[in-house]
């Protein structure tokens, strides 16, 4: 029996968090399981509620971070977002991808769940911090890096096992 689960949160991973996850060897296998069950029992976003912008997937499999793009795309979406279309709104040449990521998290919000996360490195949150006026007025979207990441992925993964345990009964 398939089980499908309205989560708490839509998650947006950054480079710098699935590179961390590639070098966290002991970690790494039950990250991605736990990511690939929440993304494929998605009730909302079904194989869509663990998205990477697809500029950072590009780079993660060019520099063979990751090696088989088949078996990641279970546990991430890729989702393009036009780069020159924020450029127009924005009105400005040198967007950064750190904006395009905060920007692409509050689009993120506009559908339920209501709730976005960006997971990232302790490292990459600080780059993120300069954008604390922005991010100040955005109530539904936040940030983690490493450690909170892993508690997000563990809540959203007992929810589908309580769902998926209430369903064996």
């Amino acid at each position: 029996m398939v089980v499908y689960v309205s989560y708490s949160h839509r998650i947006l991973i950054d480079y710098s968090f699935i590179k961390w996850i590639s070098e966290n060897v002991e970690k790494k296998g039950t990250i991605i399981s736990r990511m690939l069950r929440i993304n494929q029992n998605s009730k909302e976003h079904k194989k869509e509620n663990i998205v990477i912008w697809e500029k950072d997937f590009n780079k993660l499999c060019e520099e063979n971070i990751i090696k088989d793009k088949d078996t990641i795309r279970g546990s991430v979406f890729p989702l393009e977002i036009g780069e020159d279309l924020l450029k127009n709104i924005i009105d400005g040449e040198n967007i950064d991808d750190s904006l395009i990521r905060l920007i692409l998290g509050v689009i993120m919000t506009k559908e339920k769940p209501f709730q976005s996360v960006l997971l990232t490195t302790k490292e990459e949150k600080k780059k993120y911090q300069r954008y604390k006026p922005f991010l100040e007025k955005i109530q539904n979207f936040s940030i983690k890096d490493e450690e909170e990441s892993l508690i997000i992925l563990n809540d959203l993964y007992r929810s589908y096992s309580c769902e998926r345990d209430l369903c064996r009964r």
